[in-house]
């Protein structure tokens, strides 16, 4: 019985994730932009923050953590991608469709550098992915009142932070001789490459 609790409780940051994948599905099938869309969509986004937090608070990160949430992550921005995608479509002109093409090919050349030199499928949380998540979650907020310049400016500052961001984890896998999840900036990395190995939820 003992161990079935100790089992439970080391897990529950990876059940709260799994929580997310879940929500993360019904955002295909919701009406995009209606209220049962936004109070499942910020659900999910606050479990992204909760499983992480609880699980650096508590020392309950693992290997398994890592990958189910970055696993997560995916599914959830593929999701809000398939989702408002019908919109975007009506109001996107070309320059926006290149501002977001641009960060997101850098990012999935990250996924395959890393998958190729580390043999596993991860995601850096370095502090500009952090800010760029953040900023790709609060993006389908800025058409609530359907303002063009609202979802316009915010894609062209988002976009900014995106391909740096890019960048960054693509310049961080390049001069890393390991993976190691605390490399938080481009500028920490030699520092951490002498740290031991720690997994991050």
């Amino acid at each position: 019985m003992e161990k079935e609790r100790n089992w439970f409780v080391k897990n529950i940051p990876n059940f709260i994730t799994g929580i997310r994948i879940v929500g993360s599905f019904f955002l295909f099938f919701l009406p995009v932009f209606s209220l049962p869309y936004y109070l499942v969509y910020g659900f999910a986004g606050f479990t992204d923050a909760l499983d992480g937090f609880i699980a650096r608070k508590f020392k309950l990160t693992s290997k398994i953590g890592t990958l189910l949430d970055s696993i997560a992550d995916l599914i959830f921005y593929v999701a809000m991608a398939f989702s408002i995608f019908p919109t975007l479509m009506k109001v996107f002109t070309p320059l926006h469709w290149t501002l977001v093409l641009i960060p997101t090919v850098i990012h999935l050349n990250g996924y395959i550098v890393c998958a190729w030199k580390y043999k596993r499928f991860s995601a850096l949380h370095t502090y500009a992915n952090k800010l760029m998540s953040f900023l790709i979650f609060a993006y389908p907020f800025a058409f609530i009142n359907n303002v063009e310049l609202a979802y316009s400016l915010y894609l062209y500052i988002g976009s900014g932070f995106a391909i740096y961001s890019a960048v960054e984890t693509n310049l961080i896998h390049f001069i890393s001789h390991r993976y190691d999840v605390r490399n938080k900036s481009i500028f920490l990395v030699r520092h951490n490459e002498q740290l031991p190995l720690e997994e991050e939820a």
